[in-house]
């Protein structure tokens, strides 16, 4: 099932939220890599006020990404989410000690996604009331599965729940079917050799 979303493509990329992402040098936006930006801003655009807890699983390192993109900070996807969203406090996680920080409504975790217990207590940390949560993790389509089977029913009913970088989609959805699973149509994306663009949208059933 695909959720349609009309996009201007004349103006792709020019919205507040792609803006940003390539402000701090996350490739989510159609201008560095990904085009998920415009869908993301279609989406969430409502719910700027709203949104009080943004949880994004994979951190980003600079040291890394700078060589791609110069303007590329540590945590560059959260720094776009919390000037996003003005009344949010926003939560990272990572496995990598490097890109542990913390800045003003921002708070990250060190945290293994593929370990039950780390999840659980970044949990207890974050609480359960997350509003949305981004797997932009490992991309490993074993661990897109125990991490959405772990924290989903841990989140409240109406969490949106989002993973990124889908590439077994056919299997992903198979081993989720206990859950609503919905593919959006993105916009094309115009650097196909960086990487795929998928992502999935995962609910539990009413």
């Amino acid at each position: 099932r695909q959720i349609k979303f009309v996009f201007n493509m004349s103006t792709l990329g020019a919205d507040e939220l792609s803006e940003l992402a390539f402000k701090y040098g996350t490739d989510k936006c159609p201008q560095l890599n990904h085009c998920y930006t415009p869908f993301y801003y279609e989406l969430l655009k409502d719910k700027r006020q709203s949104i009080k807890k943004v949880l994004e699983m994979g951190i980003g390192n600079s040291r890394h990404t700078r060589k791609f993109y110069p303007q590329a900070v540590t945590g560059a996807s959260l720094f776009m989410w919390r000037d996003f969203f003005p009344n949010a406090q926003i939560y990272g996680a990572d496995n990598d000690p490097e890109t542990i920080f913390k800045s003003e409504r921002i708070k990250t975790y060190l945290c293994d996604e593929t370990k039950k217990e780390d999840l659980l207590r970044l949990v207890d940390e974050t609480g359960t009331d997350i509003d949305l949560f981004i797997d932009d993790g490992s991309h490993s389509s074993n661990d897109q599965q125990f991490l959405c089977k772990t924290l989903l029913p841990l989140f409240k009913k109406d969490v949106i729940y989002i993973i990124e970088d889908v590439r077994l989609l056919g299997t992903l959805c198979r081993h989720l079917a206990e859950y609503d699973c919905h593919i959006p149509k993105l916009p094309p994306n115009e650097h196909p050799e960086k990487g795929r663009d998928q992502i999935m949208i995962v609910k539990r059933k009413r």
